[in-house]
Order: structure tokens, then C-alpha cells, then sequence
């Protein structure tokens, strides 16, 4: 079942992040970088899973963005 949410554009972005990770996961086992190729399969899982509508395509704004409730003195990332 095809994630009916999506614009022809983001499903053509996300089938060309698929196709890119794929080929870049295939390339990183066969240089023997394990780490490399298991973080490009997630990626490459994530853009499939959002693809078929096994995942949603869009979320609440990510955690790094969030506003810290008050009084939590855990350290924020930086930006750039």
C-alpha cells in the first residue's frame, strides 16, 4: 500500500534517496565498512518503509528542535 499522503515530487525524491542508498550501501560492504553500510541501509529502509506507507512521511518537529520544558537543565545540542 502506496503512502497516498506524499506529492509526486517527495515520492520521486524519496524513490532516488532509495536508489542512491542502495547502491552507496552495496559499495560500502564491499569496501568492508560495516558502520557505513548499516547507517545507509537505514536510510535506505526509512525512504523505503515511508514509500510504501509503512511509516509516516512527516513527523512533529524533531527532537533537536524541540522546546526544553522549563527547569530542564540537560544541554541542548549546537547549531551551526
Amino acid at each position: 500500500m502506496a503512502n497516498q499522503s506524499l506529492r509526486q515530487s517527495e515520492i520521486e525524491s524519496l524513490q532516488y534517496i532509495s536508489s542512491m542508498t542502495n547502491e552507496l550501501v552495496q559499495m560500502a560492504e564491499a569496501s568492508r565498512f560495516p558502520m557505513i553500510s548499516y547507517l545507509l541501509g537505514m536510510a535506505y529502509a526509512e525512504a523505503f518503509d515511508i514509500l510504501r506507507g509503512a511509516r509516516p512521511s512527516r513527523q512533529a518537529a524533531p527532537a533537536a528542535r524541540r522546546k526544553a520544558p522549563a527547569g530542564d537543565s540537560r544541554p541542548q545540542p549546537r547549531r551551526a
